[in-house]
């Protein structure tokens, strides 16, 4: 099962949350692409790696974990 959240921003990053692996995973594409994912881990909080592996970083909130794919 699977649940697509589109991001609320400017851009068009959409956020498709999988079950099929633990733990929670968000799928990010952008116009289709995959661009990266979003991990849920303990005690890190949320973990972000682009589509060609590169870490962003930790994070609080999976918001700021998505937000951390954005240019500013």
């Amino acid at each position: 099962m699977s649940t697509t959240i589109t991001a609320p921003t400017t851009t068009d990053v959409e956020w498709t949350e999988t079950d099929a692996v633990k733990s929670a995973v968000w799928i990010g594409r952008y116009r289709g692409v995959f661009i990266g994912m979003v991990e849920h881990r303990e005690p890190e909080g949320f973990t972000a790696t682009t589509h060609r592996g590169r870490g962003l970083g930790n994070f609080p909130t999976l918001e700021d974990a998505q937000h951390s794919f954005y240019k500013v």
